[in-house]
């Protein structure tokens, strides 16, 4: 029994030691790794990509940060450039500053990016930002600035289910003057659904879809169109077999 008891007793010991060891060694290498950090000069831009809006027909700005690893005694000053050929928004639609300054003490720099509703369009279009290279300097990823329009009004979404013939399709939205305020099509045949929006103040409207065929949308499949404004509620539907045309009206 006491044979036992000093075996047991120096496994024990063993086991403390080794397990000593292994605590210090971990310290110790997440030590050099925190170590090797510090001397690391790193700029990059915050989280991309970036998705930002501008009113229809409209300006906007925009705060865009930028990061350094370090925190310096002195402000810190980096060149900002477009990647126009990754870019796809038109030049006249953004205003870059050439340089962005991360000051003294700080870690975090900020340029304001200028946006005009230029040749945005329903879908948008983006604006690729990188950091000019630098000596002495890592960089991160350039960052992808997504331009959307904003809809100031009432914002209404238009769904068209085809029936085959999709470039027998056009269509008009009119406000109560007559004046026709947003119209589409045609697409080509074997598109099975298109979608768009329109941005439209207070008023009386009246929609119109046309088939140049004279069948609506109705071979080989019945089609339809619903509009529909921001809170979901459906203001207008039309079933596929219309003829030539067909006309509704809704009030925003």
């Amino acid at each position: 029994m006491i044979l036992n008891n000093l075996k047991f007793n120096e496994m024990k010991k063993i086991t403390n030691i080794l397990l000593l060891f292994l605590v210090v060694f971990a310290l110790s290498s997440c030590t050099e790794e925190t170590e090797g950090t510090d001397d690391l000069n790193y700029v990059t831009f915050e989280s991309s990509p970036l998705y930002l809006g501008v009113n229809i027909d409209g300006t906007a700005e925009h705060e865009v940060k930028v990061y350094t690893t370090q925190v310096m005694g002195s402000d810190r000053t980096f060149s900002i450039i477009v990647n126009e050929d990754a870019t796809t928004a038109d030049p006249a639609a953004y205003n870059i500053p050439g340089t962005v300054t991360v000051p003294a003490n700080s870690n975090e720099g900020t340029m304001i990016l200028g946006l005009a509703d230029v040749n945005i369009g329903s879908e948008g279009k983006s604006v690729v930002l990188d950091i000019a290279s630098e000596e002495g300097w890592y960089k991160g990823e350039p960052a992808t600035v997504n331009i959307s329009q904003i809809c100031p009004f009432n914002e209404v979404s238009i769904r068209f289910v085809f029936d085959g013939y999709a470039s027998e399709t056009t269509w008009e939205l009119m406000d109560s003057g007559g004046t026709v305020v947003a119209s589409g099509g045609p697409w080509a045949d074997g598109t099975p659904d298109a979608f768009t929006t329109a941005c439209l103040q207070d008023g009386e409207y009246s929609f119109t879809i046309y088939d140049v065929y004279g069948d609506g949308l109705s071979y080989p499949a019945n089609g339809n169109v619903t509009i529909t404004d921001s809170d979901g509620t459906e203001l207008v539907y039309i079933e596929g077999n219309f003829g030539a045309s067909a006309t509704q009206s809704f009030t925003l």
